[in-house]
């Protein structure tokens, strides 16, 4: 079928409508058992929403947003190098959000396009910074090695949006805001539930474009998180546009866990038509944290 989603969405919710007639309750029952897309987390949701108020509060400073279940058709794959397979697609023109930083880099291209946009906590006028914490769900495949990945899952993620500084000083001061606050996310969680978060580590990656910005970076992060080991590797992924950062520690297991990807990205630039634009976002595998520490 051709044309755009509302002239299809008829005859798709036709096909769904007959789908869904032909199914019985063993069905379902059937399929939830089996299907990872609709089993419950693993996580108890009381200490779910303990990590979620740990999370936001050590993300001081960000305009808190709660994100809809479900994101513009696109909202991935139109101004990032990944597949729309990755994605749960609905019959309405949207989609399951499988990474709530893309969603974050919209409302940050709102924010800086609409003057009338809610008042944001940057200091800067011409600033955003957000965070939100979202059940994202994913449609990849699986590593169950460790009992830690699941089709859907708790990610705190953050994102600073705003013009271009001298000196790549606006992903320098992003970088490092979002690593005091996952640093400070580590700290609370220790005081909470007793948990260890050993030999802190940050992997700055860049590509052959930047290795005075991994200078830049790994200069602050030894000013402001001295206690944080800093590691460098070349950087092999074109999802990233030349920056990404890890952050983690040693789990129980005693392995570094890499619970935190940060990178930088053109996608406000992208969605404001504007290349002055700057976006670093991350995400912080919540659940990993009682899982894996």
């Amino acid at each position: 079928m051709e044309g755009s989603p509302s002239r299809t969405r008829g005859e798709l919710l036709r096909l769904v409508r007959e789908q869904a007639g032909r199914r019985r309750p063993a069905d379902l029952l059937a399929q939830y058992r089996r299907d990872g897309f609709v089993m419950p987390s693993v996580l108890d949701q009381r200490l779910a929403n303990a990590l979620d108020r740990l999370a936001l509060d050590a993300a001081e400073g960000y305009d808190a947003v709660l994100l809809s279940p479900v994101a513009p058709l696109g909202v991935n794959s139109v101004v990032a190098p990944t597949s729309q397979d990755r994605t749960v697609t609905t019959t309405r023109g949207t989609e399951v959000v499988s990474d709530p930083t893309n969603v974050l880099a919209l409302e940050c291209a709102r924010r800086l396009l609409d003057p009338s946009s809610p008042p944001s906590s940057s200091p800067s006028p011409a600033a955003v910074r957000l965070a939100t914490v979202h059940q994202t769900l994913r449609a990849q495949s699986l590593s169950n090695d460790d009992g830690a990945r699941s089709r859907h899952f708790r990610l705190l993620a953050l994102a600073d949006a705003g013009a271009g500084l001298p000196d790549d000083g606006f992903e320098v001061e992003a970088v490092v805001r979002h690593l005091r606050a996952y640093d400070r996310l580590f700290d609370a969680c220790e005081r909470e539930f007793g948990v260890a978060f050993a030999r802190r580590r940050a992997i700055v990656r860049v590509d052959a474009r930047g290795p005075a910005l991994a200078e830049r970076v790994l200069r602050r992060l030894g000013e402001v998180l001295p206690h944080v080991d800093p590691v460098t590797e070349p950087l092999e992924s074109r999802y990233y546009d030349g920056l990404r950062v890890g952050f983690g520690a040693d789990g129980r297991a005693g392995e570094f866990v890499e619970i935190a990807d940060l990178g930088r990205f053109d996608w406000v630039a992208q969605l404001t038509s504007d290349r002055r634009n700057r976006f670093v976002a991350s995400g912080f595998g919540i659940q990993l944290v009682p899982l894996l520490f």
